[in-house]
């Protein structure tokens, strides 16, 4: 129990040190038993995010959202998570993704494409992102990114995945997370060919 418990600090440091490289000021946020007050990583430039770490070689990664989505209160779940020797991933519900895509302040495109479509088909209108799906909701996620990142040639890439209840989450890389939140991503839909 010590180990696991040391190595959750570990990861929880280890994020706060990529936050705090990427221009963001975080800290270890205080360690109650769950709650909107305790996350495992408090950023102030970001306080609409609550940050669940995770520092594991097996992670139940639905298991992890689901506590992020209780602990969260109004804030944004998302879960932060890598295994040894591999780099970060963020995982967040695909609402959010879908957001974050667009850069859809006024949400319609993202609540559009929740209630009507399934992520490949709304991947699939952001012609610089490859999104990999997958139905089941157990699967290792740094293997799963490596075969969308060589799946994706150029372009950068996703996978969207289902938790045990049928809702659709999206993991990303650390790096994209990071230009999510700074609007570094390629804008536009694909567009229609019009005749002349």
């Amino acid at each position: 129990m010590k180990n696991s418990c040391e190595r959750g600090k570990r990861g929880e440091r280890e994020w706060r040190d990529e936050l705090r490289a990427q221009g963001w000021g975080a800290y270890r946020g205080q360690q109650f038993s769950g709650s909107p007050n305790s996350p495992d990583v408090v950023c102030d430039a970001l306080p609409w995010i609550h940050f669940e770490v995770k520092y594991v070689e097996r992670l139940d990664l639905p298991a992890a959202m689901n506590q992020a989505r209780r602990d969260c209160g109004p804030k944004v779940p998302m879960v932060a998570h890598r295994r040894n020797f591999r780099s970060w991933l963020v995982t967040m519900k695909i609402t959010r993704f879908y957001y974050c895509l667009q850069r859809d302040l006024t949400g319609e495109w993202a609540m559009d494409k929740t209630k009507n479509s399934v992520p490949a088909e709304a991947c699939r209108e952001v012609r610089w992102l490859h999104c990999r799906v997958m139905e089941k909701h157990r699967f290792d996620s740094h293997d799963e990114m490596e075969q969308a990142r060589r799946e994706a040639g150029e372009r950068f890439y996703a996978v969207a995945h289902r938790d045990r209840e049928g809702r659709w989450l999206a993991t990303v890389t650390a790096e994209t997370f990071f230009k999510f939140l700074r609007g570094d991503l390629p804008s536009g839909f694909n567009q229609k060919q019009t005749s002349k």
